[in-house]
């Protein structure tokens, strides 16, 4: 990937300034811990944290009375800690204070999430016989003694083949639940779960009954995507001119689609815009329309870490995130960007953008839990259809040594990149210990083709 001399002088003189002021002060850093190699460090991702006698553990919001602290023995891989301290060298960490929440070493996982391909097993399931599920990116093994109640809530959902015959139901679409504790394969062993109801219809809908319209900007006639409601344009946001990247996007996009048509409570209509914008996102909105930012674009090195990252926005949407997370009570920040916004001009980015359409939870980041979910089934989703899922960790160990361990320039309405790789580092070791991906596919001649058409863009 071409980049003009500035840019390369700029992040080196970046980096240093870094490097001066990790050395100078303390800092904190959060992710998930990747290895315990010796009883004296830890590992997330690249970065060694050194662990000493006058090291001080935390153990928070812990139900146990004097249960107020923990060893550095229990920090296995996947536990999240915040680590205070200072750097010693690059990749090295002296921690002084490493705080965790207790509420992660509970044995039993609970977990839900709404199925995004019809089980292979369903009628086993049903039956009380042994099964295996794939559900919130997760293998979930359901034994003879796991509690059950797989039933459709609101009936049976059978589709006419003709006066005498209909197909089985389908549990597609519908909510999992499910609660159990990870073998040391990394597979749950439930024992309990059951089905809950489908999202609401509006729980894809983009508030105030909004609308993305491809449109042509009347005075300039290039090409954008408009915001409506009802008849008024509320805002514009310019495509990417290169007829080739936005086929590309599109193709890809659709083919990472999960095959059942009836996923959610209607029918969903994915649509795959290419934006141009120098900032490294993406957004998935609640009625299916995914904005790939040409920052983002530019910033991939292969086909498999663009599948990844559009498998994550695709699950965003599958999941009803926005809809679910809308009910949170974490501060808001759309009302000031809207305010400074006025009604049928260009926004400046995808960021304004998403705030003019009032979805608070894409603006404000999801939640830590909504993000792991998305990254497990978008890591799950590249596995099935043969990409390498390493790209995914690869990807982010790139964000982590060109823009820093918390920037922003990644997703800044996501989890820091340290967090996001080390979730992913996690994830995939428990499910995949073996590895098993020499022959899966990282890059395509399409993806090379398109970054030829693409040609130069900026980052930032």
């Amino acid at each position: 990937m071409s980049r003009p001399l500035s840019f390369g002088i700029w992040m080196l003189a970046l980096m240093l300034g870094t490097n001066v002021c990790q050395a100078a002060s303390k800092v904190k850093i959060h992710g998930y811990v990747t290895a315990h190699p010796d009883p004296d460090t830890l590992l997330i991702m690249d970065d060694v944290i050194h662990v000493s006698s006058s090291t001080h553990f935390d153990l928070q919001n812990s139900a146990a009375e004097g249960a107020k602290s923990i060893s550095l023995s229990e920090l296995s891989a996947g536990v999240l800690i915040e680590a205070e301290g200072k750097w010693s060298d690059r990749h090295q960490f002296s921690a002084e204070k490493i705080t965790c929440d207790a509420e992660q070493f509970d044995r039993v996982i609970h977990g839900n999430a709404y199925l995004q391909t019809e089980p292979d097993q369903a009628d086993a399931i049903s039956s009380n016989q042994p099964a295996r599920l794939k559900a919130d990116g997760e293998l979930l093994l359901i034994g003879t003694k796991t509690a059950r109640n797989w039933k459709l809530e609101d009936g049976p959902h059978v589709q006419e083949v003709s006066a005498t015959e209909t197909t089985a139901p389908r549990f597609v679409g519908e909510e999992v639940r499910y609660s159990g504790v990870r073998g040391e394969d990394g597979n749950i062993s439930v024992e309990h779960i059951e089905l809950g109801p489908r999202p609401p219809k509006n729980a894809y809908r983009i508030s105030g009954d909004r609308k993305i319209l491809r449109a042509q900007d009347p005075q300039t006639k290039i090409d954008v995507l408009e915001i409506r409601k009802g008849d008024k344009v509320e805002g514009r946001l310019k495509l990417f001119d290169v007829k080739e990247v936005q086929e590309y996007v599109r193709e890809l996009g659709m083919k990472l689609l999960p095959p059942a048509a009836d996923v959610t409570a209607r029918a969903l209509e994915f649509r795959f815009y290419v934006i141009e914008d120098p900032s490294i996102n993406a957004a998935a909105l609640p009625d299916g329309t995914v904005l790939v930012n040409t920052g983002l674009l530019g910033a991939v090195d292969n086909e498999s870490e663009l599948a990844f990252v559009l498998s994550h926005e695709i699950a965003h949407v599958l999941q009803a995130h926005q809809w679910r997370e809308a009910k949170d009570t974490r501060p808001a920040r759309v009302a000031l960007i809207l305010g400074g916004l006025a009604g049928g001009f260009f926004v400046g980015n995808l960021s304004d953008f998403l705030a003019m359409l009032g979805v608070e939870a894409i603006v404000n980041g999801y939640s830590r839990r909504v993000e792991n979910q998305a990254d497990r089934l978008g890591l799950q989703n590249v596995i099935d259809l043969g990409y390498d899922p390493r790209s995914a960790v690869g990807f982010f160990h790139t964000m982590v040594e060109r823009y820093g361990r918390s920037s922003s320039a990644i997703w800044s309405d996501h989890d820091s990149n340290l967090m996001r790789g080390s979730f992913l580092t996690v994830q995939l070791a428990r499910q995949y210990p073996k590895g098993q991906f020499d022959h899966a596919t990282v890059t395509t001649g399409r993806f090379t083709s398109m970054k030829e058409a693409m040609g130069p863009v900026k980052i930032m």
